[in-house]
């Protein structure tokens, strides 16, 4: 019996046919279920808005001084003989500081003392002879007169000895010392500046006319000095110029610096910076931000993002600046008080991102 012959494919069909069979194979072998993973939450810092003045700090700079400082002079001159201290010194009250020759000067007074004598002399005497009608009433009243010349003479000799030499009025301490012995120097020239102890030291500043209006007596403010930077120092505004200074414009300003608690050393001339805020700021707050909280803005308005404890979430909003106040921001609308907003890493956030906050993240990798 014959049986029909198998039919045979030709040749390309059947390279096509395999090629597919390969290709099927391999995509079901090299198929797998379709996982996308989420990324992981990027670990950020926060910092928690805080509320501040309506109107921006005053800014000064200026040199601190004992509130009461003297510059001691001779009432006189003439030649110094001594001085008895050198800059730094402390002083009492009633010590002697300096003195000047006073030859010249006890001169001046014995003559002043001797024509007093003599006019007095003259008046008793002339008293005798009207009464004897010797002189008359306009001879007497010369004489009177005379002598009350000489009395007044003799007073202002004495006064000008008692201030040939210089003594300390209270305790306090020597600022500076300005002559030498040997010295000529003339009546009222300074000799020495002396600090008065327990007056209390200030900040003389200069301010600007748009800040002086702002100021007023009683309004704190912070003091911080070169010598001196890690330290603040507490002050109250006491004394603000109404005029201008004719040689730089500005209005002086004197801060009553705080030195209880601090300590600051009795040194004249620091270099001290005032933050003064003004009572009429306080009126009503505004809320600060670090400026590391901003992405990016103009000078109205800035993108920043606010954090939510609950959802681990971040969402961004642009709000209105009111202005920039050293490291913060003051914001023109006021955020809920407790708001949260990102610091570092906010620049590389979109809103409703899920973040996770350093601190926090720390705290959970050390605990066991």
């Amino acid at each position: 019996m014959n049986h029909p012959a198998p039919r045979s494919l030709p040749a390309a069909g059947l390279a096509v046919s395999i090629a597919a069979a390969i290709v099927l194979g391999s995509a079901a072998c090299s198929r797998k279920p379709d996982v996308t993973e989420a990324p992981a939450p990027r670990t950020v810092r926060i910092a928690t808005v805080r509320s501040g003045p309506a109107e921006p700090p005053v800014f000064a700079s200026g040199q601190a001084a004992s509130r009461d400082e003297a510059k001691l002079a001779f009432k006189v001159g003439g030649v110094i003989a001594e001085i008895a201290v050198r800059e730094g010194d402390v002083v009492t009250a009633g010590q002697r500081l300096a003195r000047i020759e006073v030859n010249e000067i006890d001169a001046q007074v014995t003559q002043a003392s001797e024509a007093l004598r003599k006019a007095e002399r003259d008046l008793e005497r002339g008293r005798k002879l009207f009464q004897d009608d010797v002189v008359t009433r306009e001879q007497l009243d010369d004489l009177t007169t005379a002598a009350a010349v000489a009395r007044a003479q003799s007073q202002a000799a004495g006064f000008n000895r008692r201030y040939a030499e210089i003594v300390a009025g209270s305790d306090g301490r020597v600022l500076r010392r300005l002559a030498e012995p040997k010295e000529l120097i003339a009546a009222g020239t300074p000799v020495l500046i002396v600090s008065s102890a327990g007056s209390g030291t200030v900040l003389n500043v200069g301010l600007a006319d748009r800040d002086a209006l702002r100021v007023a007596i009683g309004d704190d403010a912070e003091v911080r000095f070169e010598a001196l930077p890690d330290r603040v120092f507490t002050a109250r505004v006491q004394q603000v110029a109404r005029a201008s200074d004719p040689r730089t414009g500005t209005w002086r300003c004197e801060l009553a610096v705080d030195t209880a608690q601090a300590g600051l050393p009795a040194f004249s001339g620091l270099i001290g910076r005032a933050r003064i805020v003004p009572k009429t700021s306080t009126a009503t707050a505004r809320s600060y931000l670090p400026i590391e909280a901003l992405v990016e803005g103009d000078q109205a308005k800035a993108r920043l993002y606010l954090f939510d404890p609950a959802t681990q979430k971040v969402s961004g909003r642009d709000l209105a600046i009111a202005f920039v106040s050293g490291r913060e921001v003051a914001l023109a609308d006021a955020l809920p008080e407790g708001t949260q907003v990102v610091t570092d890493g906010a620049a590389y956030l979109r809103d409703g991102d899920v973040v996770r906050v350093a601190d926090a993240a720390t705290r959970a990798e050390r605990a066991p």
